[in-house]
């Protein structure tokens, strides 16, 4: 596991901006699609809106959700919501290169379902390895909707599946891929912002096997703008 540090969000923004752009460049220099997931909260708003400053071939481009919350489109908890206003919106990017889950599909696992179909069909039915996935970390250890108390090294036939949050988080109904999905990646960033979360920082650091965060694999950036 690396661990970058920076003394400020606009600081670790920038830096995990000109991370990920080069990384995009180097397969679409290529002409080869790149895949990317990407996590909702406040730490990466900043990161998305410098990113979408990049000069990037967007329809070479192909962009996941890591998880969302069983919410509309338009709803202040969507993840989709705020991925849009910090960089949908602001790239030319085919609608087609966007992989949002269809929420209004009533059932949380059919939804988990559907999505999860959708994104094999876009890796030609092979397992999926996204290029870059980008994660953030929860105070209590979480990463995507992936919470603890629950053994996430089990699932292994589904790559998205239903979850859900412990009750002091607001939306209860969460999708989220699977710690196997993440785990295949090429690349895994975390963007972590806030003070409050050194100590989390440092156990995810440490690999501590005791939350999900730790469970990630160690072959991961972590981008955090307050170590110290």
């Amino acid at each position: 596991m690396e661990l970058k540090r920076f003394e400020n969000k606009e600081q670790m923004s920038l830096s995990a901006a000109a991370y990920t752009s080069k990384l995009i460049r180097k397969n679409t220099s290529r002409g080869d699609v790149f895949t990317i997931a990407l996590s909702g909260g406040s730490s990466p708003v900043r990161f998305y809106e410098l990113l979408a400053k990049e000069e990037i071939d967007w329809s070479l481009v192909n962009i996941f959700l890591v998880d969302e919350r069983k919410v509309d489109v338009d709803h202040e908890y969507s993840n989709y919501r705020m991925i849009n206003n910090a960089l949908l919106s602001k790239i030319d990017i085919p609608e087609t290169n966007v992989f949002s889950f269809e929420i209004e599909i009533n059932s949380v696992s059919e939804c988990a379902a559907n999505y999860e179909k959708r994104v094999r069909q876009s890796f030609e039915d092979k397992y999926p390895v996204f290029d870059l996935i980008v994660l953030g970390l929860g105070p209590d250890g979480h990463t995507a909707s992936l919470f603890p108390g629950e053994d996430h090294t089990i699932e292994q036939d589904h790559i998205f599946i239903q979850a859900t949050a412990p009750e002091q988080f607001d939306i209860p109904e969460r999708l989220t891929m699977t710690l196997a999905l993440i785990n295949r990646a090429d690349k895994r960033i975390f963007v972590i912002s806030g003070k409050g979360k050194n100590g989390m920082v440092q156990r995810v650091f440490d690999e501590d096997r005791t939350i999900p965060a730790g469970l990630i694999n160690s072959n991961s950036t972590i981008f955090f703008d307050n170590f110290l």
